[in-house]
């Protein structure tokens, strides 16, 4: 089987990050849905206030023509409509000032005061103007009165015929001059009326208060009132757009929602999909969740490409071992098994062959022996977690050439300090060294130093000895690799060098000539 490849980790969303975003998005939508909601409400209740305006002034005027005729003053010479405080001589517009937030005032209270009903130009307009919003109530459904410069109502579309409303905010507040409008809990006995009727099914009910200005003088004022429209009423006369924008935003919702889905669940399938495949001994598809995958999953589908290469380093490597072993051990077990075997057929050997055939086993249980060790220590340092400690350099190396008679000298200089690492595999890497250094050094000393390589300790093991073949320089970390095989070498050691190494992150160089050879072991 061929482990799959690594793949570079790519930057992706974070899963976290998804996450919060979709939780989010859960609170969001109802504020956003209340906000647009409370939007909404606020447009009617402009809408609505637009529309009495609109009305009031109409209203406002017509009375106004009424009241200068009935003065004898005709048209022509009609003095100024706009307020003193106009800034511009041909408009003065009134925007709406009211909203769904807006104050609500206590429902009006039926007035209990009235004014005696007189002959002046006031109410002489008023009677005229009287029939006019009688009959606009039944197109408009607004409640509109007129009164006069001391809050008298000389016309009215109901009832109040007279009533004195000069003590209410907002007329109080026209009278003196000032556009003014209020919003008023509306009271209704009867029952809402359906969504498809012409009545309003409002909660809050509106009044604007117009002043009536001639010549720089408040004569009066309109006061109108009207139901506003309820935001479900207005949702059920825009019902084909409304159902339109539902419809999207489902659609909208359960593409995200779908999104979100394949975002988490592709990329599970496509690693299980792969695993699967690897655990079938298949080469499958590369451990790769896809482009728009979270950044989680990138992170899971190397780790899990990292970790399958692994185990088929680790695969390859036991299969090769293994190999190895077997040929190894191949060699002792069949000298033991013949000379066992002569020993049994021949109980009438010469003492001096049967003691050969005896020291035949011997070395061969012998070399078996330092096989088996060899390899339990190779096993040890490769798969066995390193108990690390600190390491006093300079007692360690001085207890560990003491072994050595004066054959290893170590180099002057001062300790590069402890060094933090399992000790046992740090002496069987320099024993290795230091005994293959001894048997190939032409007697002469080899030479020890330490030296530091940034982070890391250089610990160089040098001979004097004729140097290494380039045949034999090529092979010389192959496991069982020896040409010492007749003395009881396993070609075991400088693998476990190696392994000690590789171990700690580091590595072994080696450099030879005819004037000797150096091991130098990083760390």
């Amino acid at each position: 089987m061929t482990a799959p490849a690594p793949h570079p980790a790519r930057r992706g969303l974070s899963l976290t990050w998804l996450l919060l975003a979709l939780n989010a998005l859960v609170l969001v939508v109802p504020g956003l849905a209340y906000l647009g909601l409370r939007l909404f409400e606020s447009q009617l209740v402009r809408q609505t206030e637009s529309k009495l305006i609109g009305e009031a002034v109409v209203l406002a005027e017509t009375w106004r023509e009424f009241w200068l005729e009935a003065q004898g003053v005709p048209s022509a010479q009609a003095p100024s409509i706009r307020p003193l405080d106009a800034s511009d001589e041909r408009f003065y517009p009134i925007e709406p000032r009211l909203d769904a937030g807006a104050p609500r005032l206590p429902p009006v209270e039926a007035p209990t005061e009235f004014c005696p009903e007189g002959d002046g130009p006031a109410w002489q307009a008023g009677r005229r103007l009287q029939p006019i919003l009688e009959r606009a109530k039944a197109f408009n459904l607004t409640a509109a009165r007129v009164v006069d410069a001391q809050g008298c109502t000389v016309a009215t579309s109901g009832l109040w015929s007279g009533a004195r409303l000069g003590g209410l905010p907002e007329v109080r507040r026209a009278l003196s001059g000032s556009y003014a409008s209020v919003t008023r809990a509306r009271l209704s006995d009867e029952p809402k009326p359906a969504l498809g009727s012409i009545s309003s099914r409002g909660e809050v009910r509106l009044f604007v208060a117009l002043p009536i200005v001639s010549g720089g003088q408040v004569v009066g004022a309109v006061w109108a009132s009207r139901t506003s429209l309820d935001p479900l009423k207005a949702a059920w006369l825009l019902r084909r757009p409304v159902a339109l924008a539902l419809g999207l935003s489902a659609l909208l919702t359960a593409a995200f929602s779908l999104l979100m889905a394949g975002l988490f669940t592709r990329p599970l399938r496509r690693l299980t999909a792969a695993a699967q495949a690897i655990a079938r001994g298949e080469p499958g598809p590369a451990l790769e969740p896809g482009r728009l995958a979270p950044a989680e999953f990138h992170r899971l589908g190397t780790a899990l490409a990292s970790m399958t290469r692994q185990l088929s380093e680790r695969a390859d490597y036991i299969a090769g071992f293994a190999t190895n072993v077997s040929h190894e051990l191949k060699t002792p077990i069949a000298s033991i098994r013949g000379a066992a075997e002569l020993l049994r057929d021949e109980p009438d050997m010469p003492p001096e062959q049967r003691a050969r055939f005896h020291g035949n086993v011997l070395a061969a249980a012998q070399r078996m022996e330092r096989l088996v060790a060899r390899l339990l220590e190779l096993a040890r340092i490769q798969t066995a977690p390193e108990a690390a400690q600190d390491i006093a350099l300079e007692p360690f190396l001085a207890r560990l050439l003491q072994g050595y008679s004066g054959r290893v000298v170590l180099a002057p200089g001062a300790a590069p300090g402890p060094l933090r690492m399992n000790p046992d595999h740090l002496e069987s890497a320099l024993r290795n060294l230091l005994d293959n250094a001894a048997r190939h050094g032409a007697g002469q000393p080899v030479e020890l130093s330490v030296a530091r390589r940034g982070a890391r300790l250089a610990f160089a093991v040098r001979d004097h000895g004729p140097g290494i073949s380039e045949a034999n320089r090529r092979r010389l970390f192959e496991r069982f690799f020896t040409t010492e095989r007749d003395r009881g070498g396993t070609g075991l050691g400088l693998s476990i060098v190696r392994a000690v190494a590789e171990t700690r992150g580091g590595e072994v160089d080696v450099e030879t000539g005819p004037g000797g050879t150096t091991f130098t072991l990083v760390v």
